[in-house]
């Protein structure tokens, strides 16, 4: 049997397969669409690609998992979803420009350079997101995989698992993870389909701890 991380990511060009039929098919079409629709409301240009991070539960184990500990996950129908276009080579000023569907969270501005630095004083919800940019990079790089020069990004992330009400911000809570796991699906996708991130790997201890 094939290890997960070796497993290829799964890609769909319609909805039916991964929501079935009925009511739940009419909701999840209702809401790309409104998704869509928000995206070229803030972007002007519709989204490239959608990818889909379901939220998770662990009923055994927990932070563990980065360490090559056993877990078991459950994953739940909350989930996170995020729409994204890739600039041109030659569009400029090179940016990800991140953005939520929620007025709660406002749009985060970052060059498209994997090699910033992280503004831990400065917290922004978009950090969560560069975490999984700049972890995406360097897995790359140490996997030898040339995924070429940086471009921009537009981003607009959709979540509906609740977020921690009791936790300090800079702990991630089911919503920050999924949304960070979410990031590095939609770049594989947009950047190097062939490379394949294992989020067991301890270097991604890291990430999960910033």
């Amino acid at each position: 049997m094939a290890k997960h991380e070796d497993l290829p990511v799964p890609v769909f060009s319609a909805l039916e397969p991964v929501y079935g039929g009925g009511s739940q098919l009419e909701e999840a079409q209702l809401r790309f669409d409104g998704l869509k629709s928000k995206f070229v409301e803030v972007f002007g240009q519709a989204p490239d690609i959608f990818a889909r991070s379901p939220g998770r539960v662990n009923l055994i184990g927990e932070h563990i998992d980065y360490e090559g500990y056993s877990v078991l996950p459950m994953a739940i129908r909350q989930d996170t979803i995020v729409a994204i276009r890739k600039h041109d080579a030659g569009e400029s000023p090179k940016l990800l420009r991140i953005a939520n569907v929620s007025d709660k969270y406002t749009m985060c501005t970052y060059p498209a350079d994997p090699e910033q630095e992280i503004d831990l004083k400065n917290h922004k919800w978009g950090h969560y997101f560069i975490c999984g940019y700049k972890g995406y990079y360097e897995y790359a790089k140490l996997k030898g995989v040339d995924v070429g020069v940086p471009v921009g990004l537009d981003v607009l992330i959709d979540g509906t698992v609740p977020t921690a009400s009791q936790r300090c911000f800079t702990h991630f809570s089911d919503l920050q993870r999924s949304t960070l796991f979410c990031c590095i699906l939609v770049l594989m996708r947009c950047h190097c389909p062939v490379l394949i991130l294992c989020t067991q790997d301890p270097r991604m201890a890291e990430l999960n701890a910033v």
